[in-house]
């Protein structure tokens, strides 16, 4: 029974590590979403690993948990940092009255040029 608490550890963490991937694509609010995913799965693939490392045995499914872990971590970082500029970014761009007056002014060239 021992044995299939370090299994069910493992397939935890490699299912968490590769939420955390996917997330980490999905914008800012996700993003933490997959960094707390990528934490929980690396502190479980640990578990798993030193368990088996403790019989003895070998788990690659331990070992991909916490790989793909690592990789949602560092992607879940990088996509929300990325997301946060953009939207700063994108904010401070959309209160500037000089670019709103060069969007509105290309605006109507646009839809003068489409009638």
């Amino acid at each position: 029974m021992e044995q299939q608490g370090k299994k069910g550890l493992a397939i935890a963490s490699l299912i968490l590590g590769i939420a955390a991937c996917v997330i980490a694509w999905w914008g800012i609010a996700f993003g933490i979403i997959g960094i707390i995913c990528a934490i929980v799965g690396l502190i479980l693939a640990i578990n798993a690993q030193k368990s088996y490392k403790a019989l003895g045995q070998k788990n690659g499914m331990a070992t991909a948990g916490l790989i793909l872990s690592i990789v949602g971590l560092v992607l879940s970082i990088i996509g929300t940092i990325v997301c946060g500029v953009l939207v700063a970014a994108g904010t401070k761009i959309a209160n500037d009255p000089q670019t709103q007056q060069y969007i509105s002014s290309a605006l109507e060239q646009i839809s003068s040029s489409v009638n």
